[in-house]
């Protein structure tokens, strides 16, 4: 195994650092044995090149409404843990018929002696003219990971390593017309890897690409939102565009970018109460991107339920899901859901890589009443695992 895909595992941590981990955690089910992992992560978060869009519903509502989500885990990497978010949909303008923000602080420790802290806010300001998007999480995290490319995922060889991230990301985006956004972002990170023990077995030798990294990056960002709701849309359509341009920050050595398009499309199917969400996805990177900035499938807001965050990571990503979603008139719901991905080297590369299925049945109970964010529990099958989730908000 490389150097290039020992580093893949730090893609692991960034995500698991910055798409939300303080909101939730899922069971990774293997040899018919059910255990959780924290890995798998959405909203709220801000993946640094696939930051969260949402914020809360339309729902009139108080100036407050304070959210508590403690979430105890098992892992195999892990070992047990409790994930703990506190935070609050919230109003910086006073007209309740728009989208109010939202923010929080959280953490999480295991008994390995992993742990994070993290703090995100997303705030809507001047009738939803600005949208201002900020996370800083710093996060020690032992675990085991798997390389680049298809062939490394069907393998499930890992390597097992101990790093530390240190990030800080925020964007600011200003509506151009009506649902039409625009605008841009930083980030900086600082990581350090290192190997927690020897080699397993079946690895008799690799170069370790340890030591520290410092990065930055500036991005351009756009966004279509026509959705009547962030949390639990009943119509309309999102599509994001996003592009970073990365640089060493301690002395510009290493330049590569990082690209993802993505389009959420809702309908009604019955009334108020039956709808389809469908969502197409792809992310890429250039020839000389780390292997940790690199996609993967299970990993963010649109992640493929059903695969594990890194075993499938390449230079290039795509997916397409489906969802059909029922409520009840209280506070359940449930659904159903299928979808497929591919990894590839290359654009040229998706003509001859495998479809991954993907699908999977769900349960939701809202947890507030003033705003549709719910609690999900989904059951997900992949091509070589079953996996369970526990996570607030939906996938896409």
């Amino acid at each position: 195994m490389s150097s290039r895909t020992v580093a893949s595992g730090r893609s692991l941590l960034l995500l698991f650092a910055s798409l939300g981990f303080l909101s939730t955690s899922a069971v990774a089910k293997a040899d018919d044995s059910v255990s959780v992992d924290p890995l798998v992560a959405t909203v709220p978060g801000t993946d640094p090149t696939q930051s969260n869009e949402g914020g809360a519903g339309r729902t009139a509502g108080p100036s407050v409404t304070p959210l508590l989500a403690p979430i105890p885990f098992k892992n195999s990497q892990l070992g047990w843990g409790l994930v703990l978010m506190v935070g609050a949909i919230h109003r910086f303008d006073p007209d309740t018929t728009l989208k109010p923000s939202t923010g929080a602080v959280g953490g999480f420790y295991t008994e390995n002696k992993s742990w994070g802290l993290m703090a995100l806010e997303m705030a809507r300001l001047g009738h939803d003219t600005w949208r201002l998007r900020g996370a800083a999480s710093h996060m020690d995290v032992r675990y085991d990971f798997f390389g680049i490319g298809e062939d490394a995922g069907d393998a499930g060889i890992s390597v097992p390593l101990e790093q530390t991230v240190d990030l800080g990301v925020g964007t600011v985006l200003r509506r151009i017309v009506p649902g039409l956004f625009g605008g841009a972002g930083v980030l900086y990170m600082h990581t350090d890897v290192d190997l927690r023990r020897d080699l397993p077995p079946a690895l008799d030798s690799l170069d370790v690409d340890s030591g520290q990294a410092d990065l930055f990056a500036v991005g351009l960002q756009g966004e279509y939102d026509t959705r009547n709701d962030d949390y639990w849309p009943t119509r309309g359509s999102l599509a994001v565009l996003k592009a970073w341009f990365f640089t060493d920050a301690l002395g510009a050595s290493s330049q590569f970018q990082r690209m993802l398009v993505g389009w959420s499309w809702y309908t009604r199917l019955r009334g108020e109460r039956l709808l389809l969400a469908t969502n197409v996805n792809a992310a890429a990177a250039s020839d000389d991107a780390p292997s940790y900035l690199m996609p993967s499938l299970g990993a963010g807001r649109f992640g493929l339920r059903g695969y594990t965050q890194g075993r499938y990571r390449d230079q290039v990503m795509t997916t397409a899901q489906a969802e059909v979603r029922w409520h009840s008139r209280g506070r359940f719901g449930a659904v159903t859901f299928f979808g497929v991905g591919q990894v590839a080297p290359d654009l040229g590369g998706l003509g001859d890589a495998s479809l991954l299925p993907a699908g999977g049945l769900g349960l939701r109970y809202r947890l507030t009443r003033q705003f549709p964010m719910h609690m999900r529990f989904d059951v997900a099958w992949g091509k070589n695992e079953n996996l369970f989730y526990f996570s607030v908000a939906e996938a896409f």
